[in-house]
C-alpha cells in the first residue's frame, strides 16, 4: 500500500502538535505501508527541527518536494487547478491539516477539519475576513469531493453539516490525541521563584488570540481576586499574536505572563497549578483541558463548541461572555475537588497512537 501525504500542515505551531503527532505514529506503526510525504519550499521552524529529522528518516518514509514555490502552489490550491501528479500506485491521498482535494487523483482522499472558525469570523489570521469568505467558497468545492472529512471533534462533525446543509459530506470523528510526555513520569526540577511564579497559582497556555478570551480573563480575575484577595495567582503562559500586543499592560500584580516553555516545564507548571481556567470564545478541540486532565489538575472552560464535549462533564463551566459567570468560576476553581486519578484515566484515552489506528483503519476500508 502506498499512501501520499500533504505535509505542509505540519509546520502550523500550535494546531500542528497533534496533526504531527498523529502522523508520525501512524507511519511508525505502518512499516509495511509506504508513505510520501509531499513538501513545499516553505521554511520549516527551527523549533520543529527534531520532529522532521525523526518523520523524513523512518524506512517507510520518501520525502519529495513540490517543483513550484510555496505561494504558487497555495494559488493553485485554491483556485482548484492541480499541482500534484501522484504516481499510478498511489493508493490513497491523506491531507491531516486541512480538507485539499487533488482533481487528477481518482484514489480515495481524505481531508481533516479541526474547525470552523476562519469562515465563521472568529479566525486568528491577518486578512480574516478574507479567509472567512474564501473559506466558505473553498469548502463548499472542496469538501464533497472527499471521501472522508476527519473532524476531530462531534462539534466540529455536527457545526460543519449545519453551516453547509446542502453539501453532501461524508464526515467521521477521529479525536486529537496529546503528546506522550504528559503521560510520563519525568518531571524536571524547577524553583517557581526563579520564574516569579508563588504557590498556590491558576494557569492558562497557549496562543493569544481574540477567539481565547483573554482580555476578559484578566478583567474577571481581578474582580473576583478583589472579592476573594487570598486568591491564587494567574499565570499565563504562551506567545501574543501581534494585534494583542496592547493586552501586555493588563499583566502585572497577580497576573503573570511567561512565554512559551519547554514541554516538561510547562507539565510541571500544570501538575502544580490550582487548575487550568480556559475561557475560549471558540474551540474546535481545546487541548489544554485534556493535557490538564493528563496531570489530575480540575478545569474550568467556556460552556461553548467543542469544551462540553471534550471536558466530558468533569470541568467547571462557564458563558465566556458572562463576567460574572467567570468570576463565580474562577472562585469555584479555587475550591473544587476531585479524584486526580479519575481526570488522569479520562485523559489516557487522547493518544497519538489511538488516533493514528483509527485513520489507518479508515484508509484501509476506503482502499478496499
Amino acid at each position: 500500500m502506498k499512501i501520499a501525504v500533504s505535509a505542509d500542515c505540519f509546520a502550523s505551531f500550535t494546531s500542528g502538535f497533534p496533526v504531527r503527532g498523529m502522523t508520525l505514529e501512524l507511519i511508525r506503526n505502518n512499516p509495511d505501508v509506504q508513505f510520501i510525504l509531499l513538501y513545499s519550499d516553505r521554511e520549516k521552524p527551527k523549533a520543529l527541527k527534531e520532529f522532521y529529522t525523526k518523520i523524513n528518516s523512518l524506512p517507510n518514509t520518501e520525502v519529495r518536494y513540490f517543483k513550484d514555490k510555496h505561494k504558487i502552489l497555495t494559488v493553485k490550491s485554491m483556485i482548484g487547478v492541480s499541482y500534484v501528479e501522484l504516481d499510478s500506485d498511489v493508493d490513497c491521498f491523506l491531507n491531516p491539516g486541512r480538507p485539499e482535494y487533488i482533481k487528477s487523483f481518482r484514489g480515495p482522499q481524505i481531508g481533516s477539519l479541526a474547525d470552523l472558525s476562519a469562515v465563521r469570523g472568529v479566525g486568528t489570521t491577518k486578512l480574516s475576513w478574507f479567509h472567512q469568505y474564501w473559506g466558505r467558497f473553498s469548502l463548499r468545492r472542496t469538501l464533497p469531493r472527499l471521501a472522508r472529512v476527519v473532524t476531530i471533534s462531534r462539534y466540529t462533525q455536527e457545526d460543519l453539516h449545519s453551516f453547509f446543509p446542502h453539501l453532501k459530506v461524508k464526515t467521521q470523528c477521529i479525536y486529537n490525541g496529546i503528546d506522550s510526555f504528559w503521560f510520563d513520569d519525568i518531571f524536571p526540577g524547577i524553583h517557581l521563584e526563579d520564574l516569579g511564579i508563588r504557590e498556590p497559582y491558576f494557569i492558562w497556555w497557549g496562543m493569544m488570540s481574540r477567539r481565547k478570551n483573554i482580555c476578559n480573563l484578566v478583567s474577571a480575575y481581578r474582580e473576583a481576586k478583589r472579592k476573594e484577595p487570598r486568591l491564587p495567582q494567574l499565570v499565563l503562559i504562551g506567545g501574543i499574536l501581534n494585534y494583542m500586543s496592547g493586552i501586555e499592560s493588563s499583566f502585572g500584580g497577580d497576573v503573570l505572563h511567561l512565554p512559551f516553555q519547554d514541554d516538561y516545564t510547562l507539565k510541571y507548571l500544570v501538575r502544580h497549578s490550582r487548575g487550568l481556567i480556559f475561557p475560549s470564545f471558540y474551540e474546535g478541540f481545546g487541548l489544554p483541558v485534556v493535557e490538564a486532565f493528563s496531570q489530575g489538575v480540575n478545569v474550568a472552560c467556556s460552556a461553548v463548541t467543542s469544551l462540553p464535549e471534550i471536558s466530558n462533564d468533569m470541568a467547571i463551566l462557564f458563558d465566556p461572555h458572562d463576567a460574572e459567570a467567570l468570576q463565580a468560576a474562577i472562585l469555584a476553581l479555587d475550591s473544587k475537588q476531585t479524584d486526580p486519578e479519575v481526570l488522569k484515566a479520562y485523559a489516557s484515552q487522547f493518544t497519538y497512537a489511538k488516533a493514528a489506528s483509527q485513520y489507518m483503519k479508515l484508509i484501509r476500508e476506503l482502499i478496499e
